[in-house]
């Protein structure tokens, strides 16, 4: 269970995420999009780091529930038709699979 603890911000943004079907305010978007933009970055610089890619390999959160967590989120954000946040998390999406992927090839060698 200590991935529940490991995974839970992106849990919460879900939830978030999740509330803005039923409560469609900008404040809720305007903390979606700070907390993409944050997430972006640190996707791009685990990309690029790879002392960042060792830390993120430390959890113990399965690569499958990051997968439901960034599919969901997409998914809802093109049935808001919030077209811009939700490429934004298409690509966090891909980046998580290669990273995800770069880390199992380390793994294997």
């Amino acid at each position: 269970m200590k991935w529940i603890k490991d995974s839970l911000l992106d849990i919460i943004f879900l939830l978030v995420i999740i509330s803005a079907l039923f409560y469609n305010s900008s404040t809720t978007f305007i903390i979606i999009w700070i907390y993409t933009g944050l997430l972006l970055f640190a996707k791009f610089s685990a990309l690029f780091m790879p002392f960042l890619q060792k830390r993120a390999a430390k959890t113990d959160t399965p690569d499958w529930i990051y997968h439901i967590i960034y599919g969901l989120s997409f998914g809802l954000l093109i049935y808001l038709e919030k077209w811009y946040l939700s490429a934004a998390w298409g690509v966090i999406w891909v980046l998580s699979i290669i990273i995800s992927l770069k880390q199992k090839n380390k793994n294997t060698k």
